[in-house]
């Protein structure tokens, strides 16, 4: 049934107009419908259009979060009122590259611990999130940030590679 729902997800559901559109709250309920065979899903969750979930496999959504449009998630767990902006990757792997004498296309990939977005996170538009970086509660990452390390409660991040610009409280 998961694989199934996936292909349906891909073919179909992925792309049914955003939850902005007139009628956007029964896309956004049909997307859920079929994620929550897939993965995880809080409730009163959107999902926006073009979101890339791969096999659905070591991914969970919290409660009340907001998924803009090609966000791109792989090996994360996303906390409760998380906002996330559109364009935003959250990768889960890399590569290995530890041997000069074999192209590193050929080394396979090294999975890393998973990335963790904890609660009341937001996420600007078009960064990209490390694989096993964890945000910790309350952080603000800017737009167009690259974030390499794991981000402390309440700091406001930008930047490449992002670093604390300010402390929320």
């Amino acid at each position: 049934m998961k694989k199934i729902s996936l292909l349906l997800y891909y073919l179909f559901f992925k792309n049914l107009p955003s939850s902005y559109f007139p009628l956007g709250k029964i896309f956004n309920f049909l997307r859920l419908l079929c994620l929550r065979v897939i993965l995880p899903v809080g409730k009163k969750t959107k999902v926006q259009t073009n979101v890339y979930i791969g096999n659905g496999s070591n991914i969970q959504i919290g409660d009340y979060c907001q998924i803009n449009e090609n966000v791109k998630l792989n090996n994360v767990s996303i906390g409760d009122y998380v906002m996330i902006a559109p364009g935003v990757t959250i990768l889960g792997k890399s590569h290995k590259f530890e041997d000069i004498n074999t192209p590193m296309v050929f080394q396979g990939e090294a999975f890393s611990s998973k990335t963790v977005i904890g609660d009341d996170v937001w996420i600007g538009t078009n960064a990209v999130i490390m694989p096993g970086v964890k945000i910790n509660n309350g952080v603000i990452i800017g737009a167009g940030a690259i974030v390499t390390k794991s981000c402390d409660v309440f700091g406001v991040y930008g930047g490449v590679p992002a670093s604390l610009i300010k402390k929320r409280i």
